[in-house]
């Protein structure tokens, strides 16, 4: 793998951005105000139709009804990038993130109290590549660009669907991307591939600029993920904030057109995006045993990485569903 690339990328990145997130409050605002006005900060990490259950359960009103029972009120907040989750996590300014399961390892990893609650949603790894770009098999990648974030699950399935075509990362050009940028970079065709999660690929592929190489079948998942702190504090209200995100996943299965509608509406993009990828997703996923083997393979992978200093025993000390 080129790890002089990833590693200076990925370097720069947490110095830059140690700080930085998109709520419109500083940190020693939120802070104050957790203390003041009880309020429970929920985040993602970026925009992602995995984060269904989350989305629908911010837009029927599950989280304001619990919110309301115990007196709190609730602060939404978008992150951009994986340092500046998890500084807020540390800094007690975000009590609940949805993302994959990568970032939260990286918390872990790097002494951040938080545990994994709840799944959220399982789904396909997949690879976009431009339209009229002659690459048409995994193999064809050898020797070209490809954006991923470093230290995301999609950079964890873009190494294990390299090594299922009997690549490795030193057969391609890795570079660190955060979605904004990647889909930048591929719009401009500076890259010749890009491994990220939906609505990203969807979006390319609805507008005919992209198509998806075939041959992935590595999973990735979305989690919620939860400070300690939070939990042992306030246990009663964790416990139905992630009774909240069940109800949504019942109620996706359920209101399938509807669900669809409000994740586009919220995301900001065509109907016919979210529909195209919603077939991709397990809106009802499990975290077994086959599941927590699968998230240590990732802690495994981030370890021999160098991205992490320490190797996670994701069951022992990552794990904590409810």
């Amino acid at each position: 793998m080129k790890k002089t690339i990833l590693t200076i990328l990925f370097s720069v990145s947490v110095i830059a951005m140690l700080t930085g997130c998109t709520t419109s409050k500083d940190d020693s605002t939120v802070a104050d105000d957790v203390q003041a006005t009880k309020v429970v900060n929920i985040g993602s990490f970026s925009r992602a139709i995995d984060y269904a259950p989350y989305i629908v359960a911010k837009n029927n009103g599950l989280f304001d009804e619990v919110a309301a029972k115990y007196g709190v009120n609730i602060n939404y907040v978008e992150f951009q990038t994986l340092p500046a989750i998890n500084e807020a996590l540390a800094t007690n300014n975000l009590d609940i993130v949805f993302e994959a399961e990568p970032p939260a390892i990286i918390g872990k990893a790097a002494g951040i109290g938080l545990s994994i609650v709840s799944p959220g949603v399982s789904l396909v790894q997949e690879i976009v590549v431009p339209s009229e770009s002659d690459i048409n098999e995994v193999t064809d990648l050898k020797g070209k660009k490809i954006a991923v974030p470093s230290g995301s699950s999609s950079h964890y399935g873009l190494n294990m669907i390299l090594k299922q075509a009997g690549l490795t990362g030193d057969d391609v050009e890795i570079i660190d991307m955060n979605p904004q940028d990647g889909k930048a970079a591929f719009v401009a065709r500076q890259i010749d591939g890009w491994a990220i999660w939906p609505p990203f690929v969807e979006q390319e592929q609805y507008a005919k600029t992209g198509r998806v190489l075939r041959g992935s079948n590595v999973f990735i998942q979305s989690i919620a993920a939860m400070r300690d702190s939070f939990k042992e504090e306030n246990p009663e209200l964790a416990k139905d904030l992630v009774a909240a995100i069940k109800e949504s996943q019942q109620w996706i299965l359920q209101n399938t057109a509807e669900a669809q509608k409000i994740v586009a509406d919220e995301l900001g993009i065509e109907l016919g995006v979210v529909e195209l990828a919603w077939g991709k997703h397990n809106f009802n996923p499990t975290i077994g045993v086959e599941e927590i083997a699968d998230i240590q393979n990732k802690a495994d992978f981030l370890f021999e990485m160098g991205l992490v200093k320490t190797n996670v025993n994701v069951d022992d000390d990552l794990i904590d569903l409810y």
